[in-house]
């Protein structure tokens, strides 16, 4: 019988050189093609879009379609696989057979599951060998509980499966652990639908969003106003990049918290998340993380690789987890040969989807990918899901085709969506009941917010602002030390200077002296490269705290961040670039983050940078009697931006009494220290921190009283430096590392203490 095949060919004759070979009976099928030589009807919609496109616009949808989904990766990872806008579509009839397989299996690896940690008939009756199971590294003594947990120890489940030669599906693979590609399969419809629309004209397709708003209100219920979370293994393990791109899609889809293990703690027998309204409880997690390292506590891991004391809120019912640690148990190719019986055994009918073969890679149905302008065939297989609602199974009507490399090698090389048609008749969701909301107490702005969110982006912000001021002192330090006159005005400007660079932590406080020159100023930054380690701590801290940003966002900071990195070999480039980062930052922040949660505490660390450095800086400029403070002034305003506002007001005349108050008290002046205080002030009230705002509240106080003050400036100048650290180390108590306050203990407690 001819077979037909699409192999790799030029584009405009990709669909009209498809040429009836003769070959093996076991040759593999082809997804497009049917036997007839004639394309599959689930096919000709998709193929007329493409012919309308034409090849040089998909290619462009395609690059599109890829970018979106790198601008989508967390922690500045690198999406790893090609992103195909051709779907792999199924019809309905195909799917049925699919979803009966898929919740035959499911329910019976969940029996199993239950059987293994409970009581274990199976490993008594032979069924299943105890050495397999027991010496399993996957395996988890401290969770054999007998009883069983408030859920399913399946709570989610996926399988690959191929369509063999004879066109019938088969069973390739099992996923009962950590749940691969389920983000990938909420998103991928979605992005892909804004970038071919063509695509998704002509309708009929089966709707993912039923099924996962069922599946976010079954999570919801169970999580009884507790949170709901995905526990991804975080920016900590860079070679988890490709998971934790899927854990941030699935927690998007699903409209819940992205965590990692450091967010949370153990208290009283149950699982906190550390936010800044202090712990809240986390009833729910979907496992981005492999049960091995779940709690070291239990299994004498690594103490930062999970979270210490899971395992006992798991088995006292107050924390449930889709899927339960030792689910990776059923995945392990040694216990594959024992569950094809079981089917009889436990479910009593043989299994709808029959497991592959050892070369059934090999002989996978071959479908069309997009690739440089070409369209390729290449094997496929599909990724479906299912979820346990307490009742059965339901599975999503979609998923993800993966396409394999052209030797069949068992790592995917490609990700397309997977389309389902409708049923000849509207299929109704009804969903679950509807139940009255979930009444939850008020919080305020950013309450739920993870402390270490926080804290990353209150940093963050310190840190731009420090890589700004560094290179705004040094552009206007290096003229001048270059100038090498000696009039007294310019002497006493390069001792000023240096005073500063030292302070900034530019220049070692031995080389401070009077003879500081431009030379020196530049071969110690050639040897200590100071603006390089402010650089890389500002990118670490973007990486860190990209979950906060948007896609756009994300991608301009970095843009911006990789050319100030190229530019730092060019003295002549470096400075303003630098600037040009910071400027671009600031804009970002100002104009595309919302005035709450996370952009709270970028300003907070923005102010207090910005502050405290103003403070120190004048200091030291001004420490000098009246009738030498010209020189301190004329530095003070230009390390403050403020030149042009300065001599629109007063004509270019230095005076100590308008500079102080245009750096000191200004409201309008961005760069001032009572606009620093002001701004400090209003974040904290927005946080609920009042004794904190009343704290900020006083020193823009003193702020605007010190600007009447022309003489010893420097005492109190150098106390408001002081509390500014005192506040920032209040802020990181308070809404960071979540301790009490300190107090006195008054002679009763002494005595109770000591005895």
């Amino acid at each position: 019988m001819p077979i037909l095949q699409c192999t790799r060919t030029p584009w405009n004759t990709a669909w009209h050189s498809v040429k009836p070979v003769r070959m093996h009976a076991e040759a593999p099928c082809d997804e497009l093609i049917d036997r007839s030589g004639r394309i599959r009807p689930v096919w000709v919609p998709v193929i007329s879009a493409v012919r309308d496109l034409g090849a040089p616009e998909l290619e462009r949808r395609c690059i599109a379609l890829n970018h979106q989904m790198q601008m989508a990766a967390p922690f500045g990872a690198t999406a790893a696989r090609h992103y195909d806008p051709l779907p792999a579509p199924l019809t309905a009839a195909e799917f049925a057979v699919l979803e009966a397989g898929l919740q035959q299996r499911a329910t019976l690896l969940g029996r199993m599951l239950e059987d293994i940690y409970g009581a274990q008939a199976l490993l008594s009756g032979g069924k299943l060998p105890p050495a397999l199971v027991l010496g399993n590294a996957h395996f988890q003594r401290s969770l054999h509980t007998r009883a069983p947990l408030t859920m399913p120890r399946l709570g989610l489940y996926a399988a690959d499966v191929l369509r063999g030669p004879d066109g019938r599906f088969q069973l390739l693979r099992d996923h009962t652990g950590v749940i691969p590609g389920l983000g990938h399969a909420l998103a991928l419809r979605r992005l892909a639908a804004g970038t071919v629309p063509e695509f998704f004209r002509s309708g009929g397709l089966r709707s993912l969003r039923p099924t996962r708003e069922m599946l976010v209100d079954h999570l919801q219920r169970h999580a009884q106003g507790g949170l709901v979370a995905v526990l991804s293994a975080g920016a900590a393990n860079p070679a988890a990049a490709r998971d934790m791109l899927d854990d941030a899609l699935l927690a998007r889809a699903l409209g819940v918290l992205l965590i990692e293990p450091g967010d949370l703690a153990t208290r009283h027998g149950a699982l906190h998340m550390k936010t800044l309204s202090g712990l809240l409880h986390v009833a729910t997690l979907i496992r981005g993380l492999s049960g091995i390292d779940l709690d070291p506590l239990e299994q004498g891991g690594r103490p930062v690789a999970g979270i210490p004391g899971a395992f006992g809120a798991i088995r006292a019912g107050v924390l449930n987890m889709l899927n339960a640690p030792g689910s990776a148990i059923l995945e392990t190719a040694d216990l594959a040969g024992y569950i094809p019986p079981l089917f009889m055994e436990m479910l009593g009918s043989a299994p709808i989807l029959p497991q592959a073969g050892a070369d059934a890679l090999g002989l996978a149905s071959k479908a069309p990918f997009l690739s440089g302008g070409n369209l390729i065939s290449r094997p496929l297989f599909f990724r479906l899901y299912a979820w346990h609602d307490g009742q059965g199974w339901q599975v999503l009507p979609g998923g993800i085709g993966l396409g394999l490399a052209e030797d069949s090698a068992p790592g995917a090389v490609a990700i397309k969506d997977v389309w389902v048609q409708e049923a000849d008749e509207p299929q109704m969701f009804a969903g679950a009941t509807p139940a009255e909301p979930v009444s939850r107490p008020a919080f305020l702005a950013a309450a739920h917010l993870p402390s270490r969110v926080a804290d990353n982006l209150f940093w963050l912000g310190r840190s731009v602002e420090r890589l700004e001021a560094a290179a705004r002192l040094l552009l206007l330090a290096l003229p001048r030390l270059e100038s090498g006159t000696s009039l007294p005005r310019d002497v006493a400007e390069r001792g000023l200077i240096a005073r500063c660079l030292v302070q900034a932590g530019l220049l070692p406080e031995e080389l401070a002296g009077g003879a500081v020159s431009g030379r020196l100023l530049r071969g110690t930054l050639a040897r200590r490269r100071p603006m390089a380690g402010l650089l890389k701590e500002v990118a670490r801290l973007v990486n860190a705290a990209s979950e906060r940003l948007s896609p756009s966002m994300l991608a301009t900071v970095q843009f911006a961040l990789h050319q100030a990195a190229e530019a730092l070999s060019n003295e002549e480039t470096a400075l303003p670039t630098l600037l040009g980062f910071a400027a671009t930052f600031a804009g970002i922040a100002a104009e595309n983050m919302s005035r709450d949660g996370g952009w709270l505490f970028l300003e907070m660390g923005r102010r207090l940078e910005r502050g405290e450095t103003l403070a120190r800086n004048l200091a030291s400029l001004v420490a000098a009697p009246v009738e030498r403070l010209e020189p301190g002034l004329a530095l003070g305003i230009e390390l403050a931006d403020s030149v042009l506002s300065y001599d629109l007001r007063h004509a270019g005349i230095l005076a100590p009494a308008p500079v102080l108050a245009m750096l000191l008290a200004d409201p309008g002046n961005p760069r001032s220290l009572a606009y620093q205080c002001n701004a400090l002030r209003s974040c904290l009230e927005r946080l609920g921190a009042d004794d904190d705002a009343e704290f900020a509240r006083v020193l823009q106080q003193d702020a605007v009283n010190l600007a009447g003050v022309t003489a010893e400036l420097k005492a109190p100048l150098e106390d408001i430096g002081a509390r500014l650290r005192q506040l920032s180390d209040r802020v990181h108590r308070r809404f960071f590392t979540l301790l009490p306050e300190a107090h006195q203990l008054d002679d009763d407690e002494e005595l109770e203490a000591a005895q």
